[in-house]
């Protein structure tokens, strides 16, 4: 059982893009902090893939730009197509941003490269560290823990569900998930494109 002392500000649930950010953050105001994942390893699928303007601000602010930039492969255009045919072909230069571009780099990679950002900053992702249940108290939340089966109690002044949209967190709280399924079918591949489709559009 937990004794009530206090061993970390900020218990982040959930190692993907959200979490990592999050305690890359946390890392660099000097705060105490811990990242635990239920998953083994990162994700190896590419999934969302657009970082836009705004959030290269942020990382810029946050000092983690530079790989990604090195990373991205930067869109200016968005290209219409149907059967074939180029309906319409759309810029996006967006003025008053250092970032005039979408800078597209798999999920996969960003969670590398935050990662390997918080590796340089002397932290971790405890992995196959399981969120199972939180209580709140006079000044603290009291969390229980489950690695490799083993439970573990654990005392922070703040606990963030950053584990999706099936959060742990989120259905104990009692908190609805704003939004729905999209209707339609999707299906993303990871592709090499000739003249057709210049590497710097966007196809819609």
């Amino acid at each position: 059982m937990s004794n009530g002392t206090i061993e970390t500000d900020v218990l982040i649930v959930g190692a993907g893009p959200v979490g990592l950010f999050l305690a890359n953050e946390c890392a660099r105001r000097g705060l105490r902090w811990r990242l635990v994942e239920m998953r083994s390893a990162q994700s190896e699928h590419s999934k969302a893939l657009a970082i836009m303007p705004r959030t290269l601000e942020i990382f810029d602010m946050a000092g983690v730009v530079a790989p990604f930039l090195e990373a991205a492969n930067r869109v200016t255009s968005a290209a219409i197509i149907a059967h074939g045919r180029r309906l319409a072909r759309m810029q996006f230069t967006p003025a008053d941003t250092p970032y005039p571009f979408i800078a597209m780099v798999p999920q996969d990679v960003t969670e590398r490269l935050l990662v390997a950002e918080l590796r340089r900053k002397n932290g971790t992702v405890e992995y196959e560290t399981t969120f199972v249940s939180a209580v709140q108290l006079d000044d603290h939340v009291s969390a229980t823990l489950d690695h490799h089966g083993e439970r573990v109690e654990l005392n922070a002044k703040f606990v963030v569900g950053c584990d999706g949209a099936h959060s742990t967190i989120r259905h104990l709280l009692n908190l609805p998930f704003e939004g729905a399924q999209y209707e339609a079918m999707f299906l993303l591949a990871d592709v090499e494109t000739n003249e057709t489709l210049p590497a710097d559009a966007l196809p819609e």
